[in-house]
């Protein structure tokens, strides 16, 4: 099963409407501040932890994206704002951004080689955006896999663990953003 928080994310509300309810696998979502209260029977494979509005610090309550990391040893994709929480749990830091950013931007791939670009064939994607944040220092056991002119840090991954983040949203940028998704669920064992 594939557990998702949802952070007031309209895009990942897109993403679930357009993709996932075409799929054969099972899917759960969870709001920000509602407890996680699964069964014992529950398989969860996957984590993606989606974005949303402000920071890892304010103002929602995002309780249980952090219970979400620290229970589970599973795949994790966190887009926007969850890329920041899963940096900010693990040490990193973040910062506001001198000005909003809304539009497409352009994405240069350091690792190209690494699994979430399976088959993607390129160095360089446009991905959307719509952040006030970024994740300003890497965290620790973590490496950069993208970088723009707006983030230094546009795609993370952890060094020994499927643990991924995106500044961007994948999840609604077209052709290539699909691709990625995929990819991350192919990572945590769905078959599509």
């Amino acid at each position: 099963m594939l557990l998702i928080i949802d952070n007031q994310s309209s895009f990942i509300k897109k993403f679930k409407r357009d993709f996932l309810s075409e799929q054969n696998f099972d899917y759960i979502f969870f709001d920000h501040n509602q407890p996680l209260n699964l069964s014992a029977k529950a398989e969860i494979k996957g984590i993606i932890l989606s974005g949303g509005k402000g920071s890892p610090y304010e103002p929602l309550n995002l309780t249980t994206n952090f219970v979400a990391l620290a229970n589970f040893d599973v795949p994790i994709l966190g887009l926007c704002l969850g890329h920041e929480i899963i940096a900010a749990a693990n040490m990193g830091r973040i910062k506001r951004l001198e000005e909003p950013q809304r539009r497409k931007e352009k994405i240069s791939i350091i690792e190209p080689e690494d699994p979430i670009f399976r088959d993607l064939n390129k160095s360089e994607v446009y991905f959307a955006r719509r952040h006030s944040y970024y994740v300003a220092e890497l965290p620790r056991n973590f490496i950069r896999l993208g970088e723009s002119s707006i983030c230094e840090n546009e795609i993370i991954k952890h060094m020994e663990k499927p643990i991924y983040g995106f500044q961007s949203h994948p999840e609604v940028s077209g052709k290539d953003g699909l691709l990625i998704m995929k990819n991350f669920l192919r990572i945590c064992g769905f078959d599509l």
